[in-house]
């Protein structure tokens, strides 16, 4: 496991001086730990019997380590690691299959504590109020037992559950509502349910289009909704177009749709700078927020599992063949030119910056 920031520490203590930097106060800012600087790829891992894991990359590229979490705490996981989320200093590390919830320090991966009970195939969690909000499909089998866990911060404890329609993906806290996305089952779904955090209602659900995923919030605080559509396959002869919608969130009401172009059908979306960043199977597309027509051409074409975008560069994972490592590339956003690729874990999701 990497300490090269320890040792560092502490041959500083023993010359008696320690490099670091100070704030107003002229109080020592000691590290948080190994991993406080740079990049964190969440490998979801074999779906049958195997586990997450999470490989980190140092901000100025020279150091990577593999399975941190599993090193550090010499445990797993757990199947699949679907999602991370961050709450100040912890991180919430989602096992969908495994229906388990690990909390360790984002910084050091150390654990803190585990959720293991009232979860049923957990995707995402949003924060708010000092509880956090987990977006659960239930049984693939069952329509009527998807909900969003609430879950105390405190105590790591679910105290209450809010039935929702089948499929709720994406989740994101805006004042005191929380927005869901649903995909549905097989997914057919076709709305964003808002639910009132004071009292766990649901107030309203917005008709967006078909298998509405990601979601994120533009300069002006309105929601951006980006709907895969369907593609045309032997199954699904007739293709439903993919589309982005934008929410007023102060009304909770649709004020604009962008229909794509056939066989486009997005599976990332990242809102950085004012701009949209948007990925397919095989491309990436960039266009304003305030744009009212879709991008036609790509600016990056690289084979392409999930997008992140920040501080001038997009980060894009490629799962591979599913049954060998992954790889993340790093582009230069003003440029489109790659600038480094490293081999990750298996099947690479989301990528998370610390």
């Amino acid at each position: 496991m990497m300490n090269i920031k320890k040792s560092i520490f502490l041959v500083a203590l023993t010359a008696g001086v320690l490099f670091t930097s100070c704030n107003s106060s002229n109080e020592l800012i000691l590290p948080k730990g190994d991993y406080e600087h740079g990049v964190l790829v969440a490998n979801e891992g074999a779906f049958s019997g195997g586990t997450g894991t999470i490989n980190f990359i140092s901000e100025d590229y020279t150091i990577e380590e593999a399975k941190i979490y599993n090193k550090v705490n010499n445990e797993n996981i757990g199947t699949v690691l679907q999602s991370v989320g961050f709450n100040n200093e912890n991180a919430y590390l989602i096992a969908n299959v495994g229906n388990k919830i690990s909390i360790s320090n984002r910084y050091s991966m150390n654990k803190i504590t585990e959720i293991t009970t009232d979860l049923s195939n957990p995707i995402n969690i949003a924060f708010l109020d000092g509880k956090g909000y987990v977006t659960n499909w239930g049984s693939g089998s069952d329509q009527t037992d998807d909900y969003i866990a609430v879950v105390d911060l405190t105590t790591a404890i679910i105290t209450n559950k809010i039935p929702v329609t089948e499929g709720p993906e994406q989740i994101i806290a805006v004042g005191k509502n929380l927005y869901i996305s649903h995909k549905g089952g097989f997914g057919s779904g076709n709305i964003v349910t808002v639910i009132n955090s004071i009292n766990n209602t649901i107030v309203k659900t917005i008709e967006v289009g078909l298998v509405p995923d990601e979601m994120a919030l533009d300069s002006n605080g309105d929601l951006l909704v980006s709907c895969e559509g369907k593609a045309e396959t032997s199954w699904n002869p007739a293709e439903t177009l993919g589309s982005l919608v934008k929410i007023n969130t102060a009304t909770n009401e649709v004020s604009a749709t962008l229909t794509f172009a056939s066989e486009f059908h997005p599976n990332s979306m990242v809102v950085s700078d004012g701009s949209i960043y948007f990925s397919t199977s095989s491309k990436v597309f960039k266009m304003s927020e305030n744009a009212t027509e879709v991008p036609t051409s790509e600016i990056i074409t690289t084979p392409v599992y999930s997008l992140a975008v920040k501080e001038n560069k997009i980060y894009v994972t490629d799962a591979k063949d599913y049954k060998v490592n992954g790889s993340l590339k790093i582009f230069d956003a003003a440029t489109n030119t790659e600038l480094k690729e490293f081999t990750v874990g298996l099947v690479p999701g989301k990528v998370y910056f610390n």
